[in-house]
Protein backbone atom coordinates (compact mmCIF):
# COMPACT_ATOMS: atom_id res chain seq x y z
CA UNK A 1 0.00 0.00 0.00
CA UNK A 2 1.19 3.72 -1.00
CA UNK A 3 2.11 5.62 1.90
CA UNK A 4 -1.05 7.45 2.79
CA UNK A 5 1.06 10.44 4.56
CA UNK A 6 2.80 10.71 1.76
CA UNK A 7 -0.35 11.25 -0.54
CA UNK A 8 -2.24 13.96 1.89
CA UNK A 9 -3.35 17.44 0.10
CA UNK A 10 -1.76 20.60 -0.48
CA UNK A 11 -4.19 21.57 2.04
CA UNK A 12 -2.78 19.82 4.31
CA UNK A 13 -2.47 22.73 6.94
CA UNK A 14 -5.91 23.23 6.93
CA UNK A 15 -7.21 19.62 7.45
CA UNK A 16 -5.00 16.75 9.20
CA UNK A 17 -4.55 13.46 7.12
CA UNK A 18 -6.16 12.12 9.23
CA UNK A 19 -9.20 13.81 9.20
CA UNK A 20 -8.91 12.97 5.15
CA UNK A 21 -8.68 9.81 6.21
CA UNK A 22 -11.60 9.74 8.39
CA UNK A 23 -14.03 11.71 6.00
CA UNK A 24 -12.79 9.26 2.71
CA UNK A 25 -13.83 6.05 5.20
CA UNK A 26 -16.90 7.65 6.36
CA UNK A 27 -18.07 8.14 3.11
CA UNK A 28 -16.67 4.81 1.31
CA UNK A 29 -18.88 2.80 4.45
CA UNK A 30 -21.86 4.13 2.23
CA UNK A 31 -20.71 3.43 -1.32
CA UNK A 32 -17.60 2.43 -2.76
CA UNK A 33 -17.98 1.96 -6.68
CA UNK A 34 -17.98 4.03 -7.44
CA UNK A 35 -16.71 6.60 -4.67
CA UNK A 36 -18.80 9.54 -4.55
CA UNK A 37 -15.79 12.13 -4.71
CA UNK A 38 -18.28 14.93 -5.11
CA UNK A 39 -19.60 14.29 -1.92
CA UNK A 40 -16.23 14.63 -0.43
CA UNK A 41 -15.23 18.01 -2.41
CA UNK A 42 -19.02 19.13 -0.64
CA UNK A 43 -18.32 18.33 2.28
CA UNK A 44 -14.46 19.70 3.07
CA UNK A 45 -14.76 22.29 0.03
CA UNK A 46 -13.85 22.60 -3.01
CA UNK A 47 -10.57 25.08 -1.84
CA UNK A 48 -9.05 22.34 0.31
CA UNK A 49 -9.39 19.76 -2.10
CA UNK A 50 -6.47 22.25 -4.93
CA UNK A 51 -4.79 18.46 -6.47
CA UNK A 52 -7.13 16.39 -7.72
CA UNK A 53 -4.62 13.64 -8.59
CA UNK A 54 -3.46 13.71 -5.24
CA UNK A 55 -7.09 13.01 -4.19
CA UNK A 56 -7.84 10.78 -6.61
CA UNK A 57 -4.24 9.05 -5.37
CA UNK A 58 -5.61 9.47 -1.56
CA UNK A 59 -8.80 7.79 -2.01
CA UNK A 60 -8.32 4.83 -4.22
CA UNK A 61 -5.55 4.07 -1.53
CA UNK A 62 -7.56 4.62 1.61
CA UNK A 63 -10.09 2.01 -0.57
CA UNK A 64 -7.68 -0.34 -0.98
CA UNK A 65 -6.96 -0.49 2.24
CA UNK A 66 -10.38 -0.50 3.47
CA UNK A 67 -11.40 -3.11 1.56
CA UNK A 68 -7.74 -5.27 1.83
CA UNK A 69 -8.91 -8.72 2.04
CA UNK A 70 -6.71 -9.70 4.85
CA UNK A 71 -8.73 -6.99 7.38
CA UNK A 72 -5.69 -4.89 7.62
CA UNK A 73 -7.16 -1.63 7.60
CA UNK A 74 -6.27 0.84 10.47
CA UNK A 75 -7.15 4.35 11.03
CA UNK A 76 -4.72 6.79 10.03
CA UNK A 77 -3.14 8.48 13.26
CA UNK A 78 0.18 9.81 13.67
CA UNK A 79 2.73 7.15 14.63
CA UNK A 80 3.11 5.45 18.06
CA UNK A 81 6.84 7.47 18.76
CA UNK A 82 4.31 10.72 19.00
CA UNK A 83 3.44 11.80 21.99
CA UNK A 84 -0.04 10.20 23.80
CA UNK A 85 -1.73 13.62 23.48
CA UNK A 86 -1.26 13.70 19.92
CA UNK A 87 -2.08 10.44 19.30
CA UNK A 88 -5.71 10.94 21.18
CA UNK A 89 -6.10 14.29 19.46
CA UNK A 90 -5.75 12.93 15.92
CA UNK A 91 -8.22 9.83 17.48
CA UNK A 92 -10.82 12.17 18.20
CA UNK A 93 -10.65 14.03 14.83
CA UNK A 94 -10.68 11.06 12.43
CA UNK A 95 -13.68 10.01 14.44
CA UNK A 96 -15.32 13.22 14.02
CA UNK A 97 -14.27 13.25 10.46
CA UNK A 98 -15.70 10.18 9.52
CA UNK A 99 -19.11 10.89 11.36
CA UNK A 100 -18.84 13.47 8.75
CA UNK A 101 -17.99 11.94 6.06
CA UNK A 102 -21.14 8.94 7.08
CA UNK A 103 -23.51 11.65 7.17
CA UNK A 104 -22.83 13.34 4.06
CA UNK A 105 -22.68 9.95 2.43
CA UNK A 106 -26.12 9.22 4.07
CA UNK A 107 -26.99 12.69 3.49
CA UNK A 108 -26.89 11.45 -0.52
CA UNK A 109 -28.81 8.92 0.29
CA UNK A 110 -25.92 6.20 -1.04
CA UNK A 111 -27.66 3.53 0.73
CA UNK A 112 -30.82 2.14 -0.14
CA UNK A 113 -33.49 2.76 2.32
CA UNK A 114 -30.93 4.76 4.57
CA UNK A 115 -31.18 8.52 4.34
CA UNK A 116 -30.23 9.56 7.65
CA UNK A 117 -29.20 8.36 11.30
CA UNK A 118 -32.62 7.28 12.17
CA UNK A 119 -32.52 4.38 9.31
CA UNK A 120 -29.37 2.64 10.78
CA UNK A 121 -29.56 -0.53 11.82
CA UNK A 122 -29.17 -0.71 15.86
CA UNK A 123 -26.09 -1.69 16.09
CA UNK A 124 -24.74 0.76 13.99
CA UNK A 125 -26.32 3.34 15.58
CA UNK A 126 -24.62 2.19 18.97
CA UNK A 127 -21.10 2.21 16.70
CA UNK A 128 -22.20 5.98 15.65
CA UNK A 129 -22.29 6.96 19.12
CA UNK A 130 -19.83 5.42 20.64
CA UNK A 131 -17.42 7.37 17.97
CA UNK A 132 -19.18 10.37 19.03
CA UNK A 133 -18.39 9.46 22.48
CA UNK A 134 -14.72 9.14 20.93
CA UNK A 135 -14.78 12.82 19.58
CA UNK A 136 -14.57 14.50 23.29
CA UNK A 137 -11.70 12.42 24.62
CA UNK A 138 -10.31 14.59 27.04
CA UNK A 139 -6.92 15.48 25.50
CA UNK A 140 -4.27 15.04 28.96
CA UNK A 141 -1.46 18.18 28.28
CA UNK A 142 1.32 16.01 29.46
CA UNK A 143 3.78 14.40 27.15
CA UNK A 144 4.38 11.47 29.01
CA UNK A 145 2.47 8.42 29.14
CA UNK A 146 1.85 5.18 31.33
CA UNK A 147 1.49 1.90 30.04
CA UNK A 148 -1.84 1.85 31.00
CA UNK A 149 -2.76 4.54 28.58
CA UNK A 150 -1.10 3.58 25.78
CA UNK A 151 -2.56 0.13 26.17
CA UNK A 152 -6.04 2.22 26.05
CA UNK A 153 -5.00 3.87 23.32
CA UNK A 154 -4.30 1.18 21.35
CA UNK A 155 -7.80 -0.60 22.10
CA UNK A 156 -9.71 2.48 21.37
CA UNK A 157 -7.51 2.12 17.77
CA UNK A 158 -8.65 -1.16 17.96
CA UNK A 159 -12.06 -0.11 18.19
CA UNK A 160 -12.65 2.28 15.80
CA UNK A 161 -10.87 -0.54 13.36
CA UNK A 162 -13.67 -3.00 13.90
CA UNK A 163 -16.14 -0.58 14.28
CA UNK A 164 -15.65 0.77 10.79
CA UNK A 165 -15.74 -2.75 9.31
CA UNK A 166 -18.91 -3.46 11.08
CA UNK A 167 -20.37 0.02 9.34
CA UNK A 168 -19.37 -0.94 5.77
CA UNK A 169 -20.45 -4.11 5.93
CA UNK A 170 -23.96 -3.79 7.82
CA UNK A 171 -24.68 -1.18 5.14
CA UNK A 172 -23.64 -3.23 2.17
CA UNK A 173 -23.62 -6.75 3.21
CA UNK A 174 -20.70 -8.79 1.62
CA UNK A 175 -19.08 -5.44 0.31
CA UNK A 176 -15.63 -6.45 0.67
CA UNK A 177 -15.27 -9.08 -1.89
CA UNK A 178 -17.70 -7.32 -4.50
CA UNK A 179 -15.80 -3.93 -4.39
CA UNK A 180 -12.57 -5.18 -4.38
CA UNK A 181 -13.35 -6.82 -7.99
CA UNK A 182 -14.61 -3.18 -9.24
CA UNK A 183 -12.61 -1.21 -7.06
CA UNK A 184 -9.52 -3.41 -8.52
CA UNK A 185 -10.54 -3.48 -12.23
Amino acid sequence: MPDLSALALNAAHQISTSELHGAVCGIATCAVDPFPLQTLVDLLGVALLTDETAVSDFVAATLDDLLAADMSFTPLLPDDDAPLPLRLEALAQWCGSFLAGLGAALGEELVEGVSGFDDLPDDVKELVRDFAALTEIDVDETDAADESEEAQLVELQEFVKVGVLVIASTLHGEWRADDAEHHSG
